[in-house]
């Protein structure tokens, strides 16, 4: 597939699975936000496309740099239990080369220092609480990519995709991305 046909492709799928809306005003006009407008009592959010794509090619990237490393692990951290649950059914069926760990906390393993080590925090807000970033440190988990809606003073050094998950079609893209970026053998 040449890089026009899946640029093209991106773009449809960022805007079937609705990745430029949110279904709710944000406080203050950001950088990611293009627009605000109510309609019927709801507020929608549209988020700047340019600065989104910039995200998700991050994200690739990221993924991309976990995919080609020997020795890896991807940690993908939820809140939402119902997402977990989804997560680990689908996963079943995927065989990516990486080591995965699905949870929503971190688990101390010493063999996992000597891999490289991808943390995703989908709706798991990175808060500047010291003890667990240290911990984060410790655990040699330098790549943090983030997918959620809070203002962070401070990023800690990680990669921001600013959006909310609550709707499924948001997940199931994200989820699709991860798995062609792990999947591609090239």
């Amino acid at each position: 597939m040449n890089n026009t046909k899946l640029k093209s492709l991106l773009l449809k799928g960022i805007i079937d699975s609705d990745f430029l809306f949110l279904n709710q005003k944000s406080g203050k006009q950001l950088s990611h936000t293009k627009f605000h407008s109510k309609h019927k009592q709801v507020d929608i959010t549209s988020l700047n496309l340019f600065e989104t794509l910039k995200s998700l090619k991050q994200l690739v990237r990221s993924l991309k740099f976990i995919a080609d490393t020997d020795n890896k692990i991807l940690h993908i951290w939820l809140q939402n239990k119902q997402y977990l649950y989804i997560l680990d059914l689908l996963l079943n069926k995927i065989v990516w080369d990486v080591d995965l760990s699905i949870k929503n906390s971190l688990v101390r393993n010493s063999s996992n220092k000597l891999k490289t080590q991808l943390l995703f925090l989908l709706d798991f807000p990175l808060k500047n609480n010291k003890k667990n970033i240290k911990r984060i440190f410790n655990e040699h988990i330098f790549l943090i990519n983030k997918v959620n809606l809070k203002l962070e003073k401070n990023n800690w050094g990680s990669y921001k995709l600013y959006n909310n998950l609550e709707n499924f079609k948001k997940f199931l893209f994200l989820f699709i991305i991860i798995d062609l970026v792990l999947n591609n053998k090239k």
